[in-house]
């Protein structure tokens, strides 16, 4: 009796959001913050989630691939449901802010995708939802090579400026005097709270690759390719033309495949 209950709310809870979604076909499925899961039930036969034209998918936390898999602090970018954890939620929230007719992270036709080196060779079958996915899993594979995911993370190595050390989940430049071109999301305050605040880092990171996605008309002067380019982030640059642990990370996105 009390389970029908809880799932006759929770279907009045869905119609609404569902009521959402026909008018935004591109809606975050995190927007709507939802008051509880019914029963703990997984999230692809939970009623709350069957308007969302999205399949869920979990970072891989136990490797697919012999020594590939993500650290469980990247859960928060996509939990173990294969829902956006809050940090997955910003990295959807910066794509959403954008119109579709000039976001440069929904172009179907983004360099090295399909071509070499080929990082997601059914990129232009994806639709806005999906490609805004594999834009998560992107950001959690960088996050998870730059700092395990941990948003309190500090470069202790040699750097060429101690007082400039890369911090947080994207390994910024501590000082905006260093930072602020990079993006108009990268220009806060370099106190260590603000660069180490996960959504400054998110969204100054997420500048970032706006920015390598614009080629040679951006900061970085790219190929306009997630990799190999002229990337802020080692991994990603022309030294290194098979992209490394992020691109391996990347490459376990299923639907790409």
């Amino acid at each position: 009796m009390i389970r029908n209950i809880i799932i006759f709310i929770g279907l009045l809870w869905s119609l609404a959001v569902c009521a959402q979604v026909a008018r935004r076909p591109y809606l975050n499925p995190q927007e709507f913050k939802l008051p509880f899961r019914i029963l703990n039930e997984p999230i692809e036969t939970n009623p709350l989630y069957t308007c969302h034209d999205i399949t869920p998918i979990a970072l891989p936390t136990n490797p697919a691939v012999p020594g590939i898999k993500f650290s469980e602090k990247c859960m928060k970018f996509i939990d173990r449901f294969g829902a956006y954890g809050p940090y997955g939620f910003e990295v959807s929230e910066y794509i959403l802010s954008q119109p579709d007719s000039s976001s440069r992270f929904l172009n179907k036709d983004i360099p090295g995708m399909v071509s070499d080196p080929g990082t997601c060779p059914k990129w232009k079958s994806f639709d806005n939802n999906q490609k805004i996915q594999f834009w998560v899993w992107v950001m959690a594979s960088i996050a998870h090579t730059e700092s395990s995911c941990d948003p309190n993370s500090v470069n202790r190595g040699r750097v060429p400026d101690p007082s400039d050390r890369p911090r947080g989940l994207f390994q910024l430049n501590t000082l905006k005097s260093k930072r602020s071109w990079r993006g108009p999301n990268c220009g806060f305050s370099s106190k260590v709270a603000d660069v180490l605040n996960p959504k400054n880092n998110i969204r100054c990171a997420m500048d970032i690759m706006d920015e390598l996605l614009k080629g040679s008309e951006g900061e970085y002067k790219s190929n306009g390719k997630i990799y190999p380019t002229n990337s802020y982030w080692q991994k990603l640059r022309k030294k290194d033309p098979a992209g490394g642990t992020i691109a391996k990370l990347i490459k376990t996105y299923p639907l790409c495949d």
